[in-house]
């Protein structure tokens, strides 16, 4: 392991902050405006695209696990490992997206088709750049300190882009036409080829494995490492939450346009959503160095689902929306800051415990996480409004309507948080001691194997 020169510089951390924001809106756009733009615009059935969201997504899931399997044999370039299918995957990802956004509208015939055959092929597509990405932080650097601010950079990135694309969003397509989402779409892919091929090109993949057995693994290994208890606690405690999180920002866009009446509000809302993720993200790397990233990625996510609750009090007051989003919004600066490197610790546990290095196996559960959670809650809110009645592009819609989108933003985002809280509380073991020890272990093998 070559571990010489294990601090990261402020340039690389900024080519790392661009490729994580180039990563941003492609699941981000379709988890805010993708159902309302099919049904509103398109005209497609939502019951329809909810089944499209749940099977296509969980099926596609499956191929996490075999990318971050193809990834870790992927042979190590002059680039590294993982830059080059980084760049590569950018590219093929960012031409998909854009037929899965258009190629219905613009063809006559086979609209259901075209979009069921582009979004599962987004899943894998995006695959190669996303497990990609999520395989740096681990090859980055070997230092603990250094990873907690390389997870801070990555925090910040998905903040920025997120709430970004939460504040301008909707002021572009506030009016509902097909030219704004061009707009939007085309503006977005912009962002992404330009953050995710600059950023792969600064950054360095520094911790190598040179001469040594430690990645290579079978399928069956693989099997065993993603089956691994602080492995799978982390999958399931962040699969509930992603769940939780994107109900709600599926479901938002039509809560701004049928419950508050003007969808431009909901800009207002995800600026505060911005600013309450700053002091969270700011805080959360101090506070894990000091007692260790379980504690304080756990009162993150009870603090998370702490905001959509105290939003019942009063489910139609824009002043509640603010004040309940700020403390969501400061529950996931914790835990958001936090979950890419507690998947970095757990690298280094299977890596203790089995001998075997698997970065992009590891990672490639955090895609995974992001389609099915996406899938799941894509799916809840197409389901809920049309069993609610919900009536494509009517200007007033039945209070069961309403009731049905309170839920998808309110009861079950909190809901789904909570439980998420107490599975990582009570079943992930690895605080700051247990973290420091493997760590140790570790480093005192490779010098004595040197």
């Amino acid at each position: 392991m070559n571990n010489r020169n294990q601090k990261v510089g402020i340039g690389e951390k900024f080519s790392y902050f661009l490729a994580n924001l180039g990563n941003i809106p492609l699941m981000t756009l379709l988890g805010m405006f993708f159902l309302i733009f099919y049904t509103d615009v398109v005209g497609l059935d939502p019951a329809a695209l909810a089944t499209l969201f749940l099977v296509f997504k969980i099926m596609d899931g499956i191929s996490d696990p075999i990318m971050g399997f193809i990834l870790d044999k992927f042979p190590v370039t002059k680039m590294g490992k993982f830059r080059p299918m980084l760049i590569v995957g950018t590219i093929i990802c960012v031409i998909n997206y854009i037929l899965l956004w258009f190629g219905a509208v613009w063809s006559p015939v086979g609209k259901y088709v075209i979009v069921y055959i582009t979004y599962l092929l987004i899943g894998w597509t995006f695959d190669m750049m996303d497990i990609s990405l999520n395989s740096l932080l681990p090859v980055m650097t070997a230092d603990n300190k250094e990873r907690n601010q390389l997870s801070l950079v990555k925090s910040v990135a998905y903040t920025l882009g997120s709430m970004g694309l939460g504040i301008v969003g909707p002021m572009i397509v506030a009016s509902g036409t097909l030219e704004s989402y061009y707009l939007l779409i085309f503006g977005a892919m912009a962002v992404t080829l330009v953050g995710s091929i600059v950023g792969a090109l600064g950054v360095k993949e520094r911790v190598t494995f040179e001469g040594t057995e430690e990645e290579k693994y079978s399928f069956k290994d693989l099997i065993g490492f993603l089956l691994s208890k602080p492995v799978l606690v982390t999958f399931i405690a962040a699969l509930l939450c992603v769940v939780g999180g994107q109900v709600a920002t599926g479901a938002n866009a039509y809560y701004f346009t049928y419950i508050m009446g003007d969808l431009s509000l909901m800009a207002g809302v995800s600026g505060i959503s911005m600013f309450g993720m700053v002091p969270g993200m700011i805080v959360a790397p101090l506070l894990a160095n000091a007692i260790g990233k379980k504690k304080v990625y756990a009162a993150g996510v009870f603090i998370s689902a702490a905001g959509p609750a105290l939003r019942l009090i009063a489910p139609t007051s824009l002043t509640m929306a603010y004040v309940g989003t700020f403390i969501a919004s400061l529950g996931m600066g914790f835990y958001l800051t936090l979950l890419y490197g507690i998947q970095a610790d757990n690298t280094m546990y299977v890596q203790y415990t089995t001998g075997k290095r698997a970065e992009a196996a590891i990672a490639s559960l955090n895609s995974f996480i992001t389609k099915v959670g996406q899938g799941v809650a894509g799916a809840l809110p197409g389901y809920i409004l049309a069993a609610t009645g919900f009536i494509n592009g009517a200007t007033e819609q039945a209070a069961s309507v309403h009731t049905g989108i309170i839920a998808c933003v309110l009861i079950l985002p909190a809901a789904f948080c909570l439980i998420g809280g107490l599975v990582f509380a009570f079943g992930y073991k690895l605080g700051k001691k247990e973290v420091d020890e493997i760590a140790l272990a570790i480093e005192n093998k490779k010098q004595n194997e040197a």
